[in-house]
């Protein structure tokens, strides 16, 4: 089951698009388990790595997955090559996720970034990595046309992913 979890107001048609869009592309529930507060000593930006951490009272079973969606600014990370603006974060081959939709005017909107954005970071927690294709969700989500595309898996990440899904329920 992916839980998704607001931190902010979001409007509940676009959570329950946002729920299919998972739902479709890993084939598993997906859930709005409702809002939580952010823990009251955190301020913007927000520390990804930290709130993944920190955050409690999310109801989840052993083998769920957890997305939490913000429309607060995420902490920028420092990486090798310098400082990379972070619209999402996931804990690699575990269980918790964060999504920004901070510069974005509302979900509507910027629904398919936001959507591409969730499908990645979600296919983080199940072990993917970054992939080629450009058409696919996985791809880099640093470079000029991961806004564009559609909130799809290419043929070898939507394998890839089911492959993860079915060791993870046996």
């Amino acid at each position: 089951m992916i839980r998704v979890v607001t931190l902010d107001s979001f409007d509940e048609k676009q959570i329950a698009k946002l729920c299919q869009t998972l739902y479709t592309a890993f084939g598993v529930g997906s859930e709005h388990s409702g809002q939580k507060e952010v823990p009251a000593d955190m301020s913007d930006p927000l520390d990804a790595e930290k709130l993944l951490t920190e955050m409690k009272g999310i109801r989840a079973y052993e083998d769920d997955k957890v997305l939490f969606i913000t429309s607060r600014k995420l902490k920028e990370r420092e990486l090798a090559g310098g400082k990379t603006p972070t619209p999402g974060f996931a804990q690699y081959n575990k269980s918790r996720a964060i999504i920004s939709t901070h510069g974005f005017k509302d979900l509507e909107a910027s629904f398919k970034p936001v959507a591409r954005n969730a499908l990645q970071q979600i296919g983080h927690l199940w072990g993917l990595h970054h992939c080629l294709d450009p058409r696919c969700s996985m791809y880099p989500p640093w470079t000029p046309s991961f806004s564009s595309g559609e909130p799809t898996f290419c043929t070898f990440c939507r394998d890839k992913s089911e492959q993860k899904l079915r060791l993870a329920k046996s």
